[in-house]
């Protein structure tokens, strides 16, 4: 035995000397390349810039013993690092080629589509690529000499006798020494923790392997001092997903945090930030110039829909467009304009909500600006002043005249101002035979989309050679109404065809560096929701997060449903994949409020009672994890769903129990009532949910005695605080009523409303303050029930609770106070014989 351990242990001893002597060769051959290779880094200045800028991460590891590691970067550190460069004007894609290899791929392909990848980095960072190495205790795949054709081994002085990770990091940092680069070493003690059966994803029992591994980490730790990172982590057991177990590893904050920080800090030095514009004007051109760069790559298919929109901008009005359109007006105003039987009628493009109108209209532009069209644009609600009109019409009036306007300081009605200053432009332009297109999107996303002046700038058609396309949601029929005032072309979008569907996919998954397979792409083009751009950018996003690609089949599988069953299973990841325990709550406060400002969810998410809002940390995870999925738009900068099927599966999901819905809505009102310091969001919010939470008492006491609520309308407030109103009958005819009565001091003061707009005194109606002029409206009483503790003798003030004593025959003597009065509005129809108490429902 001792003979055959001895035998052993001496041939250990052999296979770790030979193993050495391999390591050497290679690292003699490393250094000799890099003496022969002086890398030519241009420095941040010297960085070609244009609109947006791109970083490309490529992300090298091994891959089974990784997979925690690289679910948190692709859904917790890549987003955040995105929306952080999206500030800079920075475009963000993470390589990380986990999946995307086609299934019947070769090694040599393999090998190549992971090298040229780096190449690709390479070229577009000037030879410095943002390279991100994970490193553990496996050394990776050593391919054969078969494995390798002639062509990889020359171009990329491939190193015999090494894994495909490391020439990874040879490519991408080693011979470059690359400033771009980070090394992530996972402290070996996890491994101890890890289950015997799984051992082998994680440790390299081969000799050469492990001896390799040891040699790369002291050369990188040498080659790198201030760029190799090391970290800690734990293992918490083995889970089944997607139908494979895997080790999950935890504890992965600190690992976040390195990356995150060392990133932010290389991208800064690389690509320093753009000098911040100084007017409203300048900062919302480069939004706009911003936003038609990013969604000008989305547009998939619909080609002859947009050759049909060119034609129609290049002055050709195409025999198929149909003309609707009403032969009267009643905000367009058409005696303003004066227009011509020979001016251009407007296009109107409608489709419904997530069917890809913006996308298409930024790719109209950009085709019309590359065959040489004056082009002005504009599309609605998505910056911070994109949905204001007058920001809109501004843009469009100093467009027309080629120069800046200042709006002199007694101006009263801007609109006006620049509709007067267009009208002017408009005999220049019927003269003129420049071809001008005009492209507005989503005019339903504007902030006055539910006023009676929306659209009232927009003239009925455009002169000259100027050509208009506005664009509008087909489910927000006043904006619709309002456009087809006047005779224009009216054009609904059609819905996709499967080579475009099957684009889409390719595209936004290739935009992350990932691709699917022949079968793969067939399944998901059998699903007959395909044609519907919203469910594909769903699953595409779903897909797009996946981290193995050894499942992705059975994956996709459970995805293809309906619209609906592909809402709920991104809606219960939002969930599950939540570590704050905040998500839930959050989808039912934006559904039920459908949209607030970003601080008043942030606050509302927090401790209401101390006033302590959520931690910006876990609101930013939140908002990340929401982003694909939400917009900001309107005049309060509410955050909303993209779609409105959210709204409806979020509450099939988690709101469909009564005492929950009113639990949300309880927690909402205290907010708004408690803490909310936007009068505008309190006027538009509180009613609402006061009365779904059932909160009578809340929501008469906000309306009498909230400065907010002066802004309502007369006919307003009373509408709202009918739902507070007593339903019972309560005529003087049937004798069981008592009047309502204010007491002298009540009926000659400001009493009930805290402002002096709005004083509940003897001139004004109990029940919403509206003021009575003389007889109009009618005596208020109460039901027998809330009569209660007063007589014909003795009657009590509605507001004071004063006692009041009545002569004989039950009337007040003048100089004791007065009957309480309803308005025309709340005594209209039967609301004068109803109970005037406002308030608990009993």
């Amino acid at each position: 035995m001792y003979r055959r351990f001895r035998t052993a242990e001496n041939q250990s001893k052999r296979e770790k000397e030979k193993a050495q002597r391999t390591i050497s060769a290679c690292w003699e051959l490393v250094e000799e390349q890099c003496k022969n290779n002086v890398p030519v880094i241009k420095s941040p200045e010297e960085v070609e810039e244009g609109p947006w800028r791109i970083v490309r991460v490529f992300v090298s590891s091994t891959f089974t013993d990784f997979f925690c590691e690289r679910e948190i970067l692709v859904k917790k550190v890549f987003p955040e690092l995105r929306e952080w460069c999206e500030e800079r004007h920075i475009r963000l894609v993470e390589c990380d080629l986990r999946w995307g290899v086609p299934k019947d791929t070769n090694s040599e392909e393999t090998i190549r589509c992971c090298m040229e990848e780096l190449d690709r980095c390479h070229t577009e960072t000037n030879g410095c690529p943002f390279f991100l190495n994970l490193l553990g205790e496996r050394y990776g795949w050593i391919p054969e000499e078969r494995d390798l054709g002639n062509d990889v081994k020359d171009q990329y002085r491939w190193i015999p006798n090494t894994s495909i990770t490391f020439m990874e990091i040879l490519h991408g940092a080693y011979r470059s020494c690359n400033p771009n680069a980070m090394f992530l070493l996972r402290n070996s003690a996890v491994v101890n923790e890890i289950p015997e059966d799984f051992q082998k994803r994680f440790v390299d029992k081969e000799i050469l392997s492990k001896c390799h591994m040891k040699e790369l980490k002291k050369q990188l730790k040498t080659k790198f001092p201030d760029q190799v990172f090391e970290y800690d982590c734990k293992c918490s057991g083995v889970l089944e997903k997607a139908g494979r177990k895997r080790v999950i590893l935890e504890e992965l904050d600190t690992f976040a945090e390195i990356v995150l920080k060392f990133l932010k800090s290389r991208i800064s030095q690389f690509y320093p930030e753009l000098d911040n514009l100084t007017t409203e004007e300048e900062t919302e051109n480069q939004e706009q110039k911003n936003f038609l760069e990013r969604r000008s790559h989305l547009v998939i298919g619909q080609e002859r829909l947009i050759d049909k929109l060119l034609s129609y901008a290049k002055g050709e009005d195409p025999a198929e467009l149909k003309i609707e359109g009403e032969k009267s007006a009643f905000v367009r105003d058409p005696e303003f304009w004066k227009a011509e039987e020979d001016d251009n009628l407007i296009l109107c493009l409608s489709g419904a909500v997530g069917q890809g109108k913006t996308s298409l209209l930024a790719k109209l532009v950009e085709k019309a600006f590359e065959i040489g069209l004056k082009v002005f644009y504009h599309f609605a609600g998505f910056s911070e002043t994109s949905d204001q009109a007058n920001i809109l019409l501004r843009r469009l009036v100093e467009f027309i005249r080629g120069e800046s306007t200042d709006i002199p300081k007694d101006t009263y009605d801007i609109t006006e101002f620049y509709m007067k200053l267009m009208k002017e432009e408009f005999v220049k332009l019927r003269q003129d035979n420049a071809q001008i297109l005009i492209v507005l999107d989503g005019m339903n996303e504007l902030a006055e989309r539910d006023g009676y002046r929306h659209l009232s700038w927009l003239p009925p058609s455009f002169p000259g050679n100027v050509r208009a396309i506005v664009s509008t949601s087909s489910d927000h029929l006043p904006t619709l109404h309002r456009l087809k005032e006047h005779p224009c072309f009216l054009v609904d979008l059609p819905d996709l065809e499967k080579s475009d569907a099957k684009e889409i996919v390719t595209q936004y998954l290739s935009t992350f560096n990932k691709k699917l397979d022949k079968e793969q792409m067939d399944l998901i083009l059998s699903n007959p929701s395909s044609l519907n751009p919203f469910w594909l950018t769903i699953l595409a996003e779903q897909l797009r997060t996946f981290g193995d690609f050894r499942t992705l089949d059975q994956h996709i599988s459970s995805l293809s449903g309906s619209v609906a069953s592909l809402l709920q299973i991104t809606i219960k990841d939002l969930v599950s994949n939540d570590d704050s325990w905040k998500m839930e709550k959050a989808l039912c406060i934006l559904t039920l409020t459908q949209g607030l400002p970003e601080v008043d969810i942030q606050n509302i998410l927090g401790d209401i009672d101390i006033q302590e809002p959520l931690p910006t940390l876990y609101w930013s995870k939140l908002r990340r994890a929401l982003k694909p999925l939400i917009y900001t738009g309107g005049a309060n900068r509410n955050i909303r769903f993209i779609h409105g099927a959210f709204y409806d599966n979020i509450e099939k999901l988690y709101l469909d129990d009564r005492k929950t819905r009113i639990m949300y809505h309880t927690l909402i009102v205290d907010y708004l009532l408690s803490w909310c310091t936007n009068d505008v969001v309190k006027r538009l919010k509180v009613p609402h949910h006061c009365q779904r939470a059932e909160l009578y008492d809340k929501l008469v006491d906000f309306m009498h005695h909230s400065e907010s609520a002066s802004a309502f309308s007369d006919n307003m407030r009373s509408m709202i605080l009918q739902s507070t109103r007593c339903m019972q009958i309560a005529d003087p005819v049937l004798q069981v009523t008592m009047p309502v009565i204010t007491c002298r001091g009540c009926s000659n003061a400001y009493r009930g409303f805290s402002t002096k707009h709005f004083p509940l005194n003897k001139d004004a109606c109990v029940l919403c303050g509206t003021h009575v002029f003389g007889k109009a409206g009618s005596e208020a009483y109460l039901c027998m029930r809330h009569s209660l503790g007063q007589s014909k003798l003795l009657g009590k003030c509605c507001l004071c609770d004063m006692a009041i004593r009545k002569d004989e025959n039950g009337k007040l003597a003048d100089f004791m106070g007065c009957q309480g009065k309803l308005c025309r509005f709340c005594s209209f129809g039967n609301g004068a014989k109803r109970c005037s108490y406002v308030g608990k429902r009993k």
